[in-house]
């Protein structure tokens, strides 16, 4: 059963590994189809924003109270009382020790999976902007001089806008992935050494031998947990949130402008009704204040993570590469050095068959 459930694990990882591109690529795609002649923005902004936290509540519930569980289920003495040492009832308390391994996998799966949804939702801020960008190309160009020259500042300050904007919310998605990523793959090497370890080494069925490795497990299953997630995680639901209640915002005020255009275009009377065009720049100015407001919270956030993604804006060099030193020193701190081998007991490696197998 175990053995099913992390084949299950794994395929499901295989899946969205080689889905999760393409899986943002076609919400694009679909997204520029829905969009509709009687609202600027498409559902498919909104709708992201309902799976991304809904996915991210699903992780909060899935890490909850973790380490109030983790010491009942190991140390509860009643489990310890009952304890045999024939085959039939020891496999039975390896197998509770197993489900410890099941839980950082699944763990780490949820994590990818917020991670997914959440970039996706990012993109989609992008795309959504760009979007309202391009339906100032559907105004008519059957404008007065005066007015076309306008219209050209306008649409060169909404632009201006839109990279801007496009800039932090990278900032956003790659301090945000950044954190998860590292998560998910602490919780997934875990899950494997732990599983590897009863697997493999094959534990002696005996109540001795269980409690030390249940006490090994527990405290290391307590430090890793800690270490992974500690502030971080925090950080990343902060990230996503504030960037989230900020983009709402940001793109409704989008729209709001995009259709006060539009209907002052076909209202004509531009005097009156579109004195806004005589100052674009302040009438994106709150906006640019909005967004500085984002990009330095993002700065404090990640100043306070420890986190340090170099040249964040340069498009030249792999996302990959630029996290690789911070995710690869995440590794090392959290599992120690040679991990589990320098932190068992003589007393506990005594107690496996073959110890250090592969």
């Amino acid at each position: 059963m175990i053995l099913n459930f992390i084949t299950l694990i794994l395929l499901q990882r295989l899946v969205w590994t080689v889905q999760a591109p393409g899986a943002i690529y076609n919400s694009i795609n679909h997204y520029k189809l829905s969009s509709s002649n009687g609202e600027q923005i498409p559902k498919e902004f909104y709708l992201s924003i309902e799976n991304s936290n809904e996915f991210k509540l699903n992780l909060q519930r899935k890490l909850l109270h973790f380490l109030e569980n983790i010491q009942k289920n190991l140390t509860i003495s009643t489990v310890f009382g009952s304890f045999q040492n024939d085959s039939p009832n020891a496999a039975k308390y390896i197998h509770r020790l197993q489900e410890l391994s099941m839980f950082f996998y699944e763990a780490s799966y949820s994590v990818e999976k917020f991670a997914i949804e959440s970039e996706k939702f990012f993109e989609i801020i992008k795309i959504t902007s760009n979007s309202l960008l391009l339906k100032l190309r559907q105004v008519p160009k059957a404008q007065p001089t005066h007015v076309k020259l306008l219209l050209t500042n306008y649409f060169s300050e909404m632009e201006f806008f839109h990279i801007f904007f496009s800039e932090v919310i990278d900032e956003a998605l790659e301090y945000t992935t950044t954190i998860l990523q590292t998560i998910q793959k602490l919780f997934y090497s875990y899950a494997d050494i732990q599983n590897g370890i009863l697997k493999n080494w094959k534990l002696k069925h005996n109540l001795e031998c269980c409690k030390l490795y249940a006490d090994f497990l527990h405290h290391h299953s307590a430090r890793i947990f800690k270490c992974a997630t500690a502030d971080k995680l925090q950080i990343a639901f902060d990230l996503y949130s504030v960037t989230k209640i900020n983009a709402k915002y940001i793109v409704k005020q989008l729209e709001f402008r995009i259709q006060r255009l539009l209907n002052c275009i076909n209202f004509g009377s531009y005097s009156i009704r579109c004195p806004f065009l005589n100052n674009a720049e302040g009438d994106f100015e709150t906006l640019f204040n909005k967004l500085s407001e984002l990009e330095l919270y993002l700065n404090i956030k990640m100043k306070k993570s420890g986190i340090f993604v170099t040249n964040i804006r340069n498009h030249n060099v792999n996302s990959d590469l630029r996290k690789l030193p911070y995710l690869e020193s995440s590794q090392q701190a959290c599992l120690l050095n040679d991990f589990p081998y320098n932190q068992m007991s003589k007393q506990l490696k005594e107690c496996f068959y073959f110890f250090n197998s592969q």
